[in-house]
């Protein structure tokens, strides 16, 4: 019988979940000096490729930690000037092209493309970025029990090599633990949506597929004689098709039914294949009611399930560690409110939803497009759910109650993601987006010179750091748009969020700088008023 040892450990935030969202979470807590201990129960990445596509917005995100270059060097050649598809059958008659080219997996609204990664490359590197800047990163480990209490979470952990298990405290748990997480069941947090649109089987294989690809570079391709989906190059690769659990077993995928559906999806009846492994998952669309409960809030599949069509889900979950963790700091050391906290949910989950839908047409499009007449939901603009999402909560100080705007005209409204300038500053080419990820920044108009001095008054009195930039002045603003990608005139001033979001505007000065800032600031930390 193993036994707690009297060695309890406590830290600031304990994530439960190593796989994308719980690493990013732990790395961007490091970056913003918040030590974070994170368990995952499996020893390593699986070999199983799954997410692959990650936005620009992403690699935004990850520029601001530092992260951009080694993804990009980590990045597969092989993953350029690839498309995506639909075909009758690989060897058939294809029915649909939804991307020409991977090289181009870039959105106007950013100065950064995307990239084609396989989850198994990234996550080594979140790993190895997070460990730099001091997370402790325990995998083989898992979450046995938690326990909410009036000043935070205490939860047993154990390892799964030794048994030896332990008592962590922590002020805050963040649950990165997947779909149908088992803290939101703990917690008895319910999910609305469609529910589970299929059980897939993926089946990883070797075959000789020169001739049904025909010179082709196909990044994903979805299959319609299968109704699956396909990626791989011409030594085989991995096929996704739905399977009734009840009936089949992944046992049965192995043999002769696993080199059928391959021979059916390929359109080669007599292909020569060999099954490599089998793994099953379900593939659903829900989105759980809660994001928050107390100390404890959902991240990533623990608060919201797409389909992968559309590359959406990783990528949502992503945002929902950058857009947590920075409140997460400003609360543990004391420069918030904890009804800071309290703005993640309205935020993320608004922004979660839009995704959601988005990618649930994606899935009838692509998959079942006999059912396009049942969707009831209108499709929108790509970009939208990765830029144009507008957050509505007690950090933003709202204009109106738009949920989402076109990317690529840009209105500089609080709520909206702060939209890519280029600058120059001492010489050197910048984006406005590279001024933004660790503290507040204030952007001001060429004739806003009031505004900085009110900047250090208000930082001082409230104990922040703020930075001040007064754009077309200090720094070049090279094509002169700044003003009317933000809304301002020479004279107003922009606040920016950590996470790069606008909080608030003033498009011309009026009253007292100073006054006016320290409410604004006051309001969007969730502060009492001194």
């Amino acid at each position: 019988m193993n036994h707690l040892s009297h060695d309890d450990e406590h830290v600031p935030v304990l994530v439960v979940g190593g796989s994308l969202v719980g690493l990013s979470m732990a790395l961007f807590l490091s970056k913003l000096g918040i030590p974070s201990l994170l368990v995952e129960r499996h020893a390593g990445v699986s070999t199983f490729v799954r997410a692959g596509g990650f936005n620009s917005r992403t690699l935004e995100i990850y520029r601001s930690v530092g992260l951009e270059p080694a993804l990009r060097e980590a990045a597969p050649e092989a993953f350029k000037e690839m498309k995506i598809v639909r075909v009758e059958t690989l060897a058939g008659r294809e029915l649909g092209i939804f991307l020409e080219n991977s090289s181009e997996y870039a959105m106007a609204a950013s100065p950064l493309r995307g990239s084609i990664i396989p989850q198994n490359l990234l996550e080594p590197l979140l790993r190895e970025h997070a460990r730099t800047l001091g997370a402790d990163l325990r995998f083989g480990t898992e979450c046995v029990s938690f326990e909410q209490h009036t000043d935070g979470v205490s939860a047993v952990i154990r390892d799964l090599a030794s048994g030896q298990e332990r008592r962590v405290r922590s002020s805050y748990l963040v649950a990165a633990d997947g779909n149908r997480s088992p803290i939101g069941k703990e917690l008895g947090i319910d999910a609305q949506g469609p529910g589970t649109l299929a059980y897939q089987m993926n089946i990883l294989f070797r075959a000789d597929l020169r001739a049904p690809l025909r010179g082709r570079r196909l990044l994903a391709c979805y299959v319609a004689s299968v109704q699956g989906l396909y990626a791989g190059d011409e030594d085989g690769g991995l096929l996704s098709v739905a399977y009734d659990p009840e009936k089949e077993s992944e046992h049965d995928f192995l043999g002769e039914r696993g080199i059928e559906v391959v021979r059916t999806a390929m359109g080669v009846p007599d292909l020569r294949v060999e099954i490599l492994g089998t793994r099953t998952w379900e593939m659903a669309d829900r989105l759980a009611d809660h994001f928050q409960q107390g100390s404890v809030f959902l991240a990533g599949d623990a608060a919201h399930v797409m389909p992968p069509t559309g590359a959406y889900g990783a990528n949502t979950g992503i945002a929902d560690a950058h857009n947590l963790a920075w409140k997460l700091a400003f609360v543990l050391k004391g420069k918030a409110g904890t009804g800071l906290l309290e703005t993640y949910e309205p935020e993320r989950r608004a922004a979660s939803r839009l995704a959601m839908e988005q990618a649930l047409l994606h899935y009838v499009e692509r998959l079942h497009p006999e059912r396009a007449a049942q969707a009831s939901v209108e499709k929108i603009a790509y970009d939208i759910p990765i830029f144009g999402y507008i957050y509505h909560s007690a950090a933003v100080l709202s204009e109106d109650t738009a949920l989402y705007e076109d990317p690529q005209s840009p209105s500089g409204r609080p709520g909206t993601r702060a939209p890519h300038v280029a600058l120059e500053r001492d010489g050197k080419p910048l984006s406005i987006l590279d001024l933004f990820g660790h503290d507040f920044v204030l952007l001001i108009g060429a004739e806003g010179a009031d505004w900085h001095e009110a900047a250090e008054a208000c930082a001082q009195r409230l104990g922040i750091a703020l930075d001040t930039y007064r754009v077309g002045a200090d720094i070049l603003d090279i094509d002169g748009c700044f003003g009317s990608r933000y809304g301002i005139a020479p004279s107003g001033a922009t606040l920016v969020r950590p996470d790069g979001f606008i909080a608030w505007r003033v498009q011309e000065a009026s009253q007292p700088p100073v006054q006016e800032l320290s409410q604004v600031l006051i309001q969007v930390l969730c502060r009492k008023l001194p």
